[in-house]
C-alpha cells in the first residue's frame, strides 16, 4: 500500500503560513468578541490552531535538524568547516545582520516561545522602524516628529493583544514593500510582492504607514476643527466600546445613619467605523521626484479625508453609512431658539445660560464664519467680542470660537426655519473613531471625455478608509436654532 507524501515546505513557508494562520486568528477573535462562534467558524478555528500546531512542530523538527547537521560536520572536520567559513580569499566572515530583518514577520515568530513574547517583540521591532522611517510629512500641518510621536502612541495604547498594528508598521513599512508599493503607484510591474504583504487583510494595496494619514497624526485643518476639540479614538479591530455616567450623586447624613446607593448610571456607548472612499489623482509627472512624490502623495491623502469629513462630522444622518454628525444628530432637547428680530447679545447668552454647569468649563462654539462676522456687525458696544482690531477674534462671550464651513448660514434670505446654525458645547462628549489602515487601490490612466476620452497624464488612487463620528451625551451640548 502507498502514500501520498506530505508536500515538502521550506521553513521559510512554513513560518510565512503560521503568520498568516496568526492573523486569521486575530481576525476571527475581533469579529467574535464577547460571542460564541457559529458552528463553521469553529470548525475554521479548530482547523486552523490544529494546522498552526503542525507547522511549528514541523519548523521545530527542521531546524533542530540542521543544527544537528551543522554540528556533525564542525565536530567531524573543523579545519574544512573553518576554511569553508573562511571563503576562497582565507579571510574571516563577516556575517552582517540585514537592516530589513527589522521587518522579518516569519522571524519573529519562529524565534517567539509564546504569544506573548511573540507581542512584545513585533512591538520592540515596530518601534525600531517607527524611529528610522521618512514620513512623508506635510510643511504646516505634520512634522516628522508629529508623526513619530502619534504611532508611538497608537502602538502603546491601542494595538491588541495580537499586535495587528505592530503587524501593519512592520508588513508596510519594509524597504522592499515601500518599493513595490511606489511600483504599483508608478503603474509598473516589474517589482514583485513582498513576502510580508501577503498577510494584510483586504484586497486592495495597503498603503505605508510613513504616509498613512489614519496612522500619522490627521490635521484638524483651518475650517474643520472637529478633530482637534473632539475626543479622538483608533481602534484596530472592529468595533469601540465605552462607557459614560452621568455622574455620582453624594449626600451629607448624620451619624450612624444607612448611606444611600449612589451607584451611577452606566451606559455602554458602542461605535462601529464605516467605509470611506476617495479619489486622488496625480500626475505622472510628480512620480519622476520621487521627494515630491511622498510629500504629494501625503497631501493628497490628508486633504481627501479632510475635505469628506468637513463635511461628514457635522451633517452626517447617522444612518448608516453616514457618521453621526454634530449638528444633524444632537437632540432637539438641546435647541435654544432665536426670533426673526435677532439679538445678538440675547441669543448668544441664552445659549449659554441653558448650558448644564458640569459641562460649561470645557465648553466651545462651532459656527460658519457667516455667523462670526454678523456677530461683530451687531457688537456695537464691544461686549461680546474684546478684541475687534485682531480680525474675527478667537474667543465669543469667553469661549473659544472656532469655525467649521459646513455649518449652515444664519443671516440668509434662505435661511430655513428650524435651521441649527451655531452649537456651544463641550466637544469632549463628540466621539470620533478612525480604524487604523488605509488601502488604496490604483488606477493606471485618467482619460478625459472633455479630450475626446485621451489619455490626460495622470493617474489615481482609489482611497478606502474607516471612521464614524457620534454624539456621546446630548446634555453637553446647546445649539442655537434659527425659529419664528
Amino acid at each position: 500500500m502507498s502514500t501520498t507524501a506530505a508536500p515538502a515546505l521550506s521553513i521559510e513557508d512554513r513560518e510565512a503560513r503560521v503568520t498568516a494562520i496568526d492573523d486569521r486568528l486575530g481576525e476571527i477573535d475581533t469579529d467574535y468578541d464577547g460571542q460564541v462562534m457559529p458552528e463553521t467558524v469553529r470548525d475554521e478555528w479548530n482547523g486552523l490552531n490544529a494546522e498552526r500546531d503542525e507547522q511549528v512542530t514541523a519548523i521545530r523538527e527542521l531546524r533542530a535538524r540542521k543544527t544537528r547537521l551543522a554540528d556533525i560536520a564542525a565536530s567531524s572536520n573543523p579545519a574544512a568547516t573553518e576554511r569553508a567559513a573562511a571563503g576562497n580569499g582565507g579571510a574571516p566572515v563577516v556575517i552582517r545582520r540585514r537592516g530589513n530583518e527589522v521587518y522579518d514577520l516569519a522571524r519573529i515568530r519562529s524565534e517567539s516561545n509564546s504569544d506573548e513574547e511573540y507581542r512584545a517583540r513585533l512591538h520592540d521591532n515596530a518601534k525600531r522602524a517607527i524611529e528610522q522611517a521618512k514620513y512623508g510629512t506635510v510643511r504646516g500641518v505634520v512634522t516628522r516628529e508629529d508623526a513619530q510621536t502619534n504611532v508611538l502612541r497608537l502602538l502603546d495604547d491601542i494595538d491588541d493583544q495580537h499586535g495587528t498594528l505592530a503587524k501593519r508598521i512592520l508588513a508596510t513599512g519594509s524597504p522592499e514593500y515601500e518599493r513595490w508599493f511606489w511600483a504599483q503607484v508608478s503603474g509598473r510591474g516589474d517589482v514583485p510582492r513582498p513576502q510580508a504583504a501577503l498577510t494584510l487583510s483586504g484586497t486592495g494595496v495597503a498603503v505605508p504607514f510613513e504616509l498613512d494619514p489614519t496612522v500619522i497624526i490627521t490635521s484638524d485643518g483651518a475650517t474643520n476643527p472637529l478633530r482637534a476639540m473632539s475626543r479622538v479614538e483608533t481602534i484596530v479591530g472592529k468595533t469601540w466600546s465605552g462607557v459614560t455616567s452621568a455622574g455620582i450623586t453624594v449626600g451629607r447624613l448624620g451619624e450612624a445613619l444607612a448611606s444611600t446607593d449612589n451607584a451611577p448610571t452606566l451606559a455602554g456607548p458602542t461605535l462601529t467605523p464605516t467605509s470611506v472612499r476617495g479619489f486622488v489623482p496625480f500626475s505622472i509627472e510628480s512620480d519622476q521626484d520621487w521627494t515630491q512624490l511622498r510629500s504629494e502623495m501625503t497631501r493628497l491623502l490628508q486633504d481627501a479625508k479632510d475635505v469628506e469629513e468637513a463635511t461628514a462630522f457635522v451633517t452626517g444622518s447617522g444612518t448608516p453609512p453616514a457618521p453621526g454628525g454634530i449638528q444633524a444628530t444632537l437632540s432637539t432637547a438641546s435647541n435654544v431658539n432665536d426670533t426673526v428680530t435677532f439679538n445678538a447679545a440675547t441669543t448668544v447668552f441664552a445659549a449659554e445660560n441653558a448650558m448644564a454647569p458640569r459641562f460649561t468649563p470645557r465648553a466651545q462654539w462651532l459656527a460658519r464664519k457667516n455667523f462670526y462676522n454678523q456677530m461683530r456687525a451687531l457688537d456695537t458696544n464691544g461686549t461680546l467680542y474684546a478684541r475687534l482690531t485682531e480680525g474675527r477674534p478667537p474667543e465669543l462671550i469667553g469661549y473659544p470660537a472656532r469655525e467649521a464651513t459646513a455649518m449652515p448660514q444664519r443671516f440668509t434670505s434662505s435661511t430655513v426655519f428650524g435651521g441649527r446654525y451655531a452649537i456651544l458645547g463641550d466637544f469632549s462628549q463628540f466621539l470620533i473613531v478612525d480604524k487604523a489602515g488605509m488601502d488604496i487601490e490604483i488606477i493606471p490612466h485618467l482619460f478625459g471625455a472633455a479630450q475626446g476620452n485621451l489619455p490626460t497624464g495622470q493617474r489615481a488612487i482609489f482611497a478606502l478608509w474607516r471612521n464614524n463620528s457620534k454624539v456621546l451625551v446630548d446634555n453637553a451640548f446647546r445649539v442655537l436654532v434659527y425659529a419664528t
